[in-house]
């Protein structure tokens, strides 16, 4: 490197850069030509010199991603050299730029996930770095080291309580804790690693979050080695056995994932395939299509034919009366043809009655039930499971309101009704909960080493 370059870059002088550039325009291209070039931005991040290295990064944004002879990246220069103010500014640059891997395959998250500081406020300034890497770039805690490790693993191998308690409430709440059953090239999972470091507190957490009873390469699970490694903390143990049994309750067989791929597709499995075999203007055209359809069928109980009488049938003046809810004339009846009736009450009557509520009825819950379907693809299970019950909250407003509607002599139309709704709501809803809360149980009952977020349209669990 220029000396003279070397004396800007020690000095953090941006005049003296742009005057040695002026001078020589490929004065930062010089000594960078090889495929692991130690640049100026390397030897700036090092140094924690902010204001050259970022604009070094400006104007050769290409070195940003740039390995040295080391192995190593500016970002990661800066960390190893704790100029953590220098790794916050090149990370507006580019968010990704955490997701770097440098030597053994280590990324910026996954160095400060293991980093313990050397007293308590470098401790606090590493947990706020990790935070900040997380919220950044998201997609980074899927990056796997030369071992296979993620964040979490190394940071419970490195016994690093505190920063995973950061990766794991972060994991909650981006629905992402299906990471925590991830295995690294011996097999382990978080679990076992927490289990074979006796970390009482780290398994006290994670157990209700993973697999109890997935093996690793050696054939051992986590609770083995728990019980190989007793903690001394009655609590744990009793809390992993409880979790243990459960597990065995609900997963008599833990299949391997080859075993789960010879078996037989179930109609569940079928059926999601069929979903996301379709192009998303396909699905979201369905969802349209079906959420118009039950509006319409809603709506046409607030308006239906012939409207609702105005006047009760006790009053003879009131018979000759009649209101529609289609438009603002009045008709006139026949008394003796309207039969008893109250005000409010549906004018339609008899089979005209019984023919309108079984098809409007039918087309409103099968609208709802496609709706449903398509809610029964969500990756987010709680999601799904919450529209799920708002359908069936709908589907027995819809009940109530046409029921107060009919007449109360109107007993087959009522009974049609309850029948159409008990079969929809109570054998199509119920049917969808139970399939989704049982499907998504029992994906946990396959052994594999994932290493990848689950995508339904290529596997459905």
């Amino acid at each position: 490197m220029d000396p003279r370059l070397q004396q800007a870059i020690d000095h953090n002088d941006l005049d003296e850069l742009y005057s040695l550039i002026e001078g020589d325009e490929n004065l930062l291209n010089h000594g960078c030509d090889g495929p692991f070039p130690n640049t100026s931005l390397h030897d700036a991040a090092s140094k924690g010199k902010t204001k050259v290295a970022m604009e070094i990064a400006t104007l050769k944004p290409l070195y940003v991603r740039k390995l040295n002879r080391g192995g190593y990246s500016p970002m990661h220069l800066a960390l190893q050299n704790k100029h953590y103010h220098l790794v916050r500014a090149l990370m507006t640059l580019d968010p990704k730029l955490i997701r770097v891997r440098g030597r053994g395959g280590i990324t910026p998250l996954h160095f400060v996930a293991g980093k313990i500081g050397d007293n308590e406020q470098e401790n606090m300034e590493l947990l706020e770095l990790l935070a900040e890497f997380l919220f950044a770039c998201k997609s980074s805690i899927e990056d796997l080291t030369n071992q296979c490790e993620t964040a979490v693993h190394i940071t419970v191998r490195m016994g690093n309580t505190k920063a995973f308690k950061v990766l794991f409430g972060w994991l909650k709440r981006v629905k992402l804790t299906e990471i925590l059953d991830w295995k690294d090239q011996d097999g382990d999972t978080v679990l076992h690693i927490a289990a074979s470091e006796q970390q009482p507190e780290i398994i006290r957490l994670l157990i209700g979050h993973t697999t109890v009873y997935a093996k690793n390469f050696e054939g051992n699970t986590a609770l083995e080695i728990f019980q190989m490694n007793p903690s001394g903390d009655p609590d744990v143990a009793e809390r992993f056995h409880q979790k243990g049994c459960r597990e065995r309750r609900f997963f008599p067989t833990i299949l391997f994932l080859s075993q789960f791929f010879s078996t037989e597709l179930t109609l569940f499995e079928d059926y999601i395939h069929g979903i996301y075999s379709q192009d998303k203007s396909t699905r979201e055209a369905v969802l349209v299509a079906s959420t118009l359809v039950a509006a319409a069928t809603y709506q046409a109980v607030l308006a239906p034919p012939k409207g609702y009488w105005q006047e009760p049938s006790s009053d003879p003046q009131a018979n000759s009366t009649i209101v529609t809810t289609n438009s603002s004339s009045i008709a006139l009846g026949n008394p003796h043809q309207a039969g008893d009736h109250q005000a409010g009450d549906l004018i339609l009557s008899g089979r005209h009655l019984v023919l309108y509520t079984t098809w409007n009825s039918f087309t409103f819950f099968v609208s709802i039930a496609t709706i449903g379907a398509c809610a029964l693809t969500l990756k987010n299970g709680r999601f799904a499971t919450l529209i799920s019950w708002l359908i069936y909250c709908l589907c027995i407003s819809y009940c109530i309101t046409f029921t107060i509607q009919i007449a109360e002599n109107s007993v087959e139309a009522k009974s049609v009704l309850m029948a159409i709704f008990f079969f929809f709501v109570l054998a199509f809803v119920s049917l969808f909960n139970y399939t989704d809360k049982r499907f998504r149980r029992e994906r946990r009952g396959i052994d594999a080493t994932w290493r990848r977020v689950k995508d339904p349209s290529i596997i459905c669990f």
